[in-house]
């Protein structure tokens, strides 16, 4: 692999992407960490080249080690905290779906590592040296900008999602145990909200339905994930505002009402923390 490149704006946070394609490569300090939990409208591929990282992707917390390759999915919440004291490098890979016009296949396969089964794929050295063979081109091409640069990252990633592809066959066909939760009770909980976000939901409720206590749950929920048990909710909601903001022509008011906010100050001030945008922003942006 080159030198890590300087050319991205990309950091361990929630960035605003506004390129068809980014890549950068980056260390970090041990306590470096993403501040906000967020999504995009593109889709994000990251690859661990030193160090650990517990992720949280949609309600699942995953660990991410040196030789992990990890998907995160178009509007798929996230978010990153460090496991260690070590340093940590990455190469991030961002990109929006018209890069792929003429390979929208490769994005819709059942066994696409963006929707099948665990988004991580922790990889033998051999085929860690193949990954990191295409990142290395990938980087020379996005530093370098020369004619039809474009083209030449579609291709390498392109055979980047075919090898995932195919490393996804191979798990059906000789299946191993998923990366599970770090902790049941929180997949537990994370995932009842998702569920049920459109309800009042308090921490002594699901203290209860899970058997444990307030203290203890929200002490386990923001170590486990990085997140307070009320800025969960938040994002979960967000999250259901901006789907119904691209996906219908329903009022700001009534999706507000609809995604849980019963207060519509405090739902524009979560959207534009979260979105970067008011909601009738984002629906421009997305229309």
């Amino acid at each position: 692999m080159p030198e890590r490149s300087n050319h991205s704006p990309q950091q361990d946070g929630a960035e605003k992407f506004t390129e068809t394609f980014t890549i950068a490569r980056n260390k970090f300090s041990s306590d470096h960490h993403m501040k906000e939990a967020h999504f995009h409208d593109g889709y994000e591929i990251y690859y661990s080249m030193a160090g650990e990282k517990n992720y949280f992707i949609k309600d699942k917390m995953y660990r991410v080690c040196k030789g992990d390759l990890l998907f995160i999915d178009r509007y798929e919440l996230h978010k990153a905290t460090s496991t260690s004291r070590l340093e940590r490098e990455r190469v991030l890979v961002y990109f929006k779906t018209n890069l792929f016009d003429a390979r929208q296949h490769l994005l819709q396969d059942p066994l696409s590592p963006f929707h099948a089964g665990s988004p991580v794929l922790s990889l033998p050295v051999h085929e860690q040296k193949f990954v990191e063979e295409l990142f290395h081109k990938m980087i020379e091409e996005y530093r370098d900008r020369r004619r039809n640069y474009l083209l030449c990252i579609e291709a390498l990633l392109a055979e980047l999602l075919v090898f995932a592809i195919r490393c996804n066959e191979k798990r059906l066909e000789n299946p191993a145990s998923d990366p599970k939760s770090l902790h049941p009770k929180i997949t537990e909980a994370m995932q009842y909200i998702t569920q049920h976000y459109t309800e009042r939901l308090t921490l002594g409720m699901l203290a209860e339905k899970f058997t444990t206590s307030p203290y203890y749950l929200s002490r386990l929920f923001k170590t486990m994930t990085g997140f307070s048990f009320v800025d969960y909710i938040a994002a979960v909601r967000i999250m259901e505002a901006q789907k119904l903001l691209r996906d219908t022509n329903r009022n700001v008011i009534r999706i507000a009402e609809e995604v849980g906010f019963d207060n519509l100050a405090h739902f524009y001030k979560t959207f534009k923390k979260l979105a970067f945008a008011s909601p009738l922003q984002y629906r421009k942006m997305h229309r």
